[in-house]
């Protein structure tokens, strides 16, 4: 039995301007120096908990704190995401097919595992 291994961002799901306007949202909200989209794209793919203390050049966080801007993010990822997240032409099918075909079908992300699920739920390839 064959299995496939799929990446969320960038592979199923085009969710670049979900990220940058949630990132550049939680940044100005704390008042930090806003990324720029290239800055925000750069860093797609790493764990945010990495990314963001990356990002925020010349700034170091308390724990607290660095858990508020975290949690910002989230609120504005989720609040962004379904007017900005798409499936990439053709997804659909191709997952549907390879299902019906007996394949195992498998999705990573760096995202946490909550957003992964609605994201999949939303989009209508969770199963």
């Amino acid at each position: 039995m064959d299995a496939y291994i799929f990446d969320f961002d960038g592979t199923l799901a085009n969710s670049g301007s979900t990220g940058i306007l949630a990132t550049q949202a939680a940044f100005q909200q704390f008042n930090l120096s806003i990324p720029s989209n290239e800055t925000i794209n750069y860093y797609t793919g790493i764990p945010i908990e990495k990314s963001f203390k990356k990002m925020a050049v010349g700034h170091t966080f308390k724990e607290e704190e660095f858990e508020e801007l975290l949690s910002a993010f989230r609120k504005y990822y989720k609040a962004y995401e379904q007017e900005n997240l798409t499936l990439f032409p053709q997804i659909k099918e191709v997952l549907q097919n390879l299902r019906h075909s007996g394949k195992k079908l498998y999705v990573v992300s760096s995202k946490h595992s909550t957003a992964l699920k609605r994201n999949l739920e939303f989009l209508e390839i969770a199963s």
